[in-house]
């Protein structure tokens, strides 16, 4: 034991009174660490002292200063000190006594439970390792104990089904083979499974072209409705949450490019940009103003007759002048992608990310909750019942990029009411450029023959628009340079557009004024494309576009899989962005049989509306089986445009019987 030197010592002892060590700080480390015994400091020598306190021991036993408590009675041997305790290990110190140490049981074996009993000693009980789960072999491993190796139920027979359920273990049951076609025996086979064989000497098997020495025709994939395809290998997907907004972005496929749709605002475009390393969400290249509901890329529609707030109530607007406003705050029937004038999202009902395509579906709220009142009331915003109003129409969007610098915008608006709404110039989309917060100002419009667009009529709220042309289909909003901006090119090649402005905000927008109606429990399509780049990048993508567009359609007769024979009708329609000029029927691939084009099918212009001929646009002729096989044949409709571009815009399978 360590002492502290005298000079040392005397002064401690001078500050406080040397003593036991128990009462508070002594005159040096008297502290002997035996729990029996009394340590004290003599002040006048500084020497330490240690008594031994037989009552701190138990019964028996006294204090030793160097052992601490020891039998009183020291023993001769081992035998005198037996405790009659299995699970101690008795030894005898002639000095001090007895001692008694507990027994060591374990048995390093984690397939027992050990234990000690006073009486009998150490004992290993076997663990329990079942689970009481039929589908797993219980084990013991002495290392790890316990383990769960799950059944194996297969029996290597293609004719059952195997299952394992964990309280019964495994099941077998028998595969249905049964195809529900009267001309076929079904069997099964264990090693190779279901089987049908056609038994041509069944009546039920006439004219099955299986029994006439054909081969089947595989079931043709589904052709694309979109012209033209995606990226061959599509950029990445990502969701973020960024200042409270959960926002889902695709990439390019070389990754320069991103678009983003914000789930809170129905998912419209909030984002058209450059990636920008290591930040997610907006960055300054945005060239969507994202300000709030009401301002991003979007789609809104209107009725004539429910234009405005007070008479919109009894579909009177078009006869009778409105009361109320000349002002958005009043709008009537107005079914809104981003969200009200409350500034309430209209949220989303799903959201897919997969091959490439970012689609979206949401029920807009309606831009004015009190659209319907008599009166012109502008309350509904502190209203909870009605600030949250949702509309009768559903939106889906779905986005692709098609090259780094074009992303198509493909729509699909579906009318849930029964009301029908007269033709207006819709909105599908409105393009909301960057104002300058944070990103580009995007205010000088451009018309596809490179001529800017001065927006300088006054219109409501203080804003100003102009109505103006643009027959190549296509408009952009450029920064002062003209070295950056975004474009809109859309596929009806629609020649009416409108631009918005209020350089005091600022704000910018321009649309194709698409003009059509929304029938009861109907659908309305329209597909555009953004671009992105300087005016001339804007420029040459929206010529490239309007050149290769191909075009696309639908082949309504013969019917999937039809049995044919004799004259066989064909028909069914085909839209291009500057019109069909010829459609073929093509057998196997090899036989072509021309089709007239230019039928009357208004049906398909509601659905697609402002297409070149619409609404002559469908196509019919006679396939004459006569001189085919009777077999099972695919049918291909491809259609060519007015510059040269060819695709094939339908498949069929048919079988010819007679």
């Amino acid at each position: 034991m360590r002492h502290a030197p005298t000079l040392l010592l005397a002064l401690a002892c001078a500050l406080v009174s040397c003593g036991q060590t128990t009462g508070g700080p002594a005159c040096g480390d008297c502290d002997d660490g035996v729990a029996c015994t009394l340590d004290t400091c003599d002040q006048a020598t500084q020497a330490c002292g240690h008594q031994p306190r037989d009552a701190d021991c138990p019964a028996g036993q006294a204090c030793d200063p160097a052992w601490g408590c020891v039998e009183a009675a020291p023993c001769a041997s081992a035998a005198e000190c037996d405790d009659q305790d299995a699970c101690t290990l008795d030894d005898c110190d002639p000095l001090h006594g007895c001692t008694h140490t507990a027994v060591g049981c374990d048995d390093l074996d984690a397939c027992t439970t050990d234990a000690c009993d006073p009486g009998s000693g150490c004992s290993h009980a076997a663990v329990g390792c079942d689970d009481l789960d039929a589908c797993t072999t219980d084990a013991c491993d002495p290392g790890s104990g316990c383990g769960h190796a799950a059944v194996g139920c297969d029996d290597l027979d293609a004719c059952t089904t195997d299952s394992c359920a964990p309280a019964i273990g495994c099941t077998h049951v028998a595969v249905a083979c049964d195809d529900g076609d009267a001309c076929t025996t079904d069997a099964c086979d264990p090693a190779s499974g279901c089987s049908q064989a056609i038994d041509c000497g069944d009546p039920a098997c006439v004219g099955r072209p299986e029994c006439n020495g054909c081969q089947p025709v595989p079931e043709p994939a589904p052709v694309p409705s979109s012209p033209l395809p995606g990226e061959p290998s599509p950029g990445p997907a990502e969701s973020t949450l960024v200042d409270g907004f959960q926002d889902d972005y695709q990439y390019s496929a070389d990754g320069q490019i991103k678009i983003g749709t914000r789930r809170e605002w129905g998912g419209t475009i909030i984002f058209f940009g450059m990636r920008a390393a290591g930040a997610p969400g907006l960055n300054s290249t945005n060239t969507i103003d994202a300000n709030d509901t009401g301002r991003e890329v979007q789609v809104a529609f209107y009725d004539p007759d429910r234009a405005m707030q007070d008479c919109a109530w009894n579909a009177s607007c078009a006869t009778t002048p409105t009361h109320c406003a000349n002002s958005i705050t009043f709008l009537g029937w107005n079914p809104v992608q981003g969200g009200n004038r409350c500034n309430r999202g209209s949220g989303v009902d799903g959201v897919e990310t997969t091959g490439g395509a970012l689609a979206i579906t949401t029920t807009p709220l309606f831009w004015n909750p009190n659209w319907d009142r008599q009166d012109c009331s502008s309350e509904a915003c502190d209203d909870p019942q009605l600030r949250d109003r949702r509309s009768d129409v559903r939106v889906e969007q779905r986005l692709r990029f098609l090259s780094t610098l074009v992303v198509e915008l493909d729509y699909t608006l579906t009318n849930l009411g029964d009301l029908e709404h007269r033709p207006a110039g819709q909105e599908m989309p409105t393009v909301y450029t960057a104002n300058g917060h944070e990103a580009p100002d995007l205010w000088r419009l451009f018309d596809s023959g490179g001529g800017e667009v001065a927006i300088d009529q006054p219109g409501n709220d203080g804003f100003f628009y102009k109505n103006f042309q643009s027959p190549g289909g296509w408009a952009c909003m450029q920064q002062t340079g003209l070295d950056y901006g975004v474009g809109l090119y859309v596929e009806n090649r629609n020649p009416d557009w409108q631009g918005w402005q209020l350089r005091a905000l600022p704000f910018n927008n321009f649309r194709p004024l698409h003009v059509f109606g929304i029938p009861a429990r109907g659908a309305v399509r329209s597909r555009a494309y953004l671009l992105i780049g300087s005016l001339d990048t804007i420029r040459a993508s929206a010529g490239w576009l309007d050149a290769t567009l191909p075009p696309f359609g639908v082949l309504d007769a013969p019917a999937p899989d039809a049995a044919l024979s004799g004259a066989a009708s064909v028909a069914g329609w085909a839209l291009d962005n500057k019109g069909v000029a010829a459609v073929e029927l093509v057998v196997d691939g090899a036989l072509r049989v021309p089709l007239a084009y230019g039928d009357d099918r208004p049906d398909v212009c509601r659905v697609w509306p402002g297409y070149a001929g619409c609404s002559q646009v469908g196509f019919h002729g006679t396939l004459d089986t006569s001189g085919l096989s009777r077999c099972q044949h695919l049918l291909e409709i491809e259609a060519r445009d007015a510059d040269g571009n060819t695709r094939i815009i339908a498949r069929r399978r048919v079988s010819v019987v007679d």
